[in-house]
């Protein structure tokens, strides 16, 4: 899944502590884009939390112009 922005507006820290406390684990892809390993079943969940910072975690790739 990738973390989709504003993630950058937030602070990274928090953003990467939520992601944690999930058990998802943090990489980079080949494009630079922060690629989250976590569950399925605790998607919702992550992203209920991540969504008071303004992000998301998403399957859905990003389009960037």
């Amino acid at each position: 899944m990738r973390l989709h922005e504003p993630w950058v507006t937030s602070s990274a820290s928090e953003v990467l502590r939520i992601i944690a406390a999930h058990g998802g684990l943090v990489s980079l892809d080949e494009e630079g884009l922060l690629i989250v390993d976590t569950d399925e079943a605790d998607v919702q969940g992550l992203n209920a939390e991540l969504a008071s910072l303004g992000c998301v975690v998403s399957e859905h790739p990003l389009h960037t112009v």
